[in-house]
């Protein structure tokens, strides 16, 4: 493993859809057929949506944003607990409204690193638990805002997803944010 910098924290767009709008789901290779310990955490292919579902987006206060990994289990059990704390810097209908379709269903996310790679916040096989909240702010200095709690089970630490983003927008790179091109189905 070699050395690198690290810039930390994460970009200020966050993806997300319902679990149900996935029609199928990239995989994650198994211990025996990889080459490299990156290839572990990597997923291979696309989501592919279910028909005319885009990846939907909220901004997040990237300063004040965050996602974790931690062991939970006993072997031959063990599964990585993801988490990820998002701030949101609105209350207003629309946040309001995320929140209440947040308690109700199934999410995933795709948070996108500083260096651009996305992670996935969720997995096929365990439900993913967000936590909403929200604050109007004490005072004429107090803070403002939405602040989703996330936790997703998987069996990998939020693994990384360089394949395709369906937005609203145009679809992007998992790899790095960049427009997708259909040369991109050549990379992992």
């Amino acid at each position: 493993m070699t050395v690198r910098r690290c810039s930390p924290g994460i970009r200020p767009k966050v993806f997300f859809q319902k679990k149900s709008n996935i029609a199928a789901w990239p995989k994650l290779p198994k211990l025996e057929e990889v080459k490299s310990m990156g290839e572990l955490a990597t997923y291979k292919g696309n989501f592919t949506m279910a028909a005319e579902k885009k990846w939907l987006t909220i901004n997040s206060l990237s300063a004040k944003s965050n996602v974790t990994t931690e062991v939970q289990g006993e072997r031959p059990s063990t599964t990585s607990l993801n988490k990820c704390t998002i701030k949101h810097p609105g209350t207003e209908e629309d946040a309001a409204g995320f929140c209440r379709q947040a308690m109700a269903d199934d999410l995933v996310f795709l948070v996108q690193q500083r260096n651009g790679k996305f992670r996935v916040m969720g997995c096929e096989e365990f439900e993913t638990v967000t936590k909403p909240a929200q604050a109007l702010g004490e005072g004429v200095t107090g803070e403002a805002g939405t602040t989703l709690e996330i936790e997703a089970t998987d069996v990998c630490p939020a693994p990384f997803y360089p394949g395709k983003i369906e937005t609203e927008d145009g679809d992007i790179s998992g790899a790095d944010g960049s427009a997708w091109s259909d040369s991109s189905l050549d990379e992992p």
